[in-house]
């Protein structure tokens, strides 16, 4: 019960920091370097908090902007939708949870990333998202344990965005 107590007061701290950075520093480098930091301590955690869980008991959350934005077929609702044809990441979300047996889902915000939580309750949550809704989704999911991967906005933000499925694919070898 303490050690929770300490961890959240960290976690308090540490996100009090990337809102002070955000709101004071002009250098969007200064802000990024305090997430990563945040994000690679949360990751650390989880992954000792969370050895031998069951692959059924973990979700893969992800944002709308991995799925292809020329993509006719909705992925939201459900993620087997997708056809895999290869122009985004979703097929290949669609191969680690045939392979592991965990839950993928692709929530459009926060509220139905919420919702779909709420329902599944998952042991673990492997969470991409854009560096300011991680950090924001880490601080409010605590105490559960949710490890973190930025995505890679090549499009720029919101749009294509990309994910390492080796990074992805790495965290699930490490529960085994």
């Amino acid at each position: 019960m303490l050690k929770l107590v300490i961890l959240r007061w960290i976690y308090l701290i540490f996100y009090l920091l990337v809102i002070i950075a955000r709101k004071f520093s002009k250098e969007e480098i200064e802000n990024s370097r305090i997430s990563k930091i945040f994000i690679r301590f949360n990751n650390g955690v989880v992954l000792k908090r969370c050895k031998n869980i069951p692959a059924n008991r973990v979700s893969i959350l992800l944002p709308h902007c991995i799925q292809n934005y020329e993509c006719p077929l909705k992925v939201t609702s459900r993620v087997e939708n997708c056809k895999e044809c290869g122009k985004c990441k979703v097929g290949d979300i669609l191969k680690l949870q045939r392979k592991y047996g965990v839950k993928a889902k692709i929530a459009t915000g926060g509220t139905l990333a919420r919702k779909f939580l709420k329902e599944t309750k998952p042991k673990l949550v492997i969470a991409v998202a854009c560096e300011r809704d991680l950090v924001a989704g880490i601080y409010d999911a605590f105490p559960m344990s949710v490890y973190g991967v930025f995505n890679k906005k090549i499009n720029g933000p919101c749009f294509n965005t990309d994910l390492s499925i080796q990074e992805v694919e790495s965290v699930l070898e490490k529960l085994r």
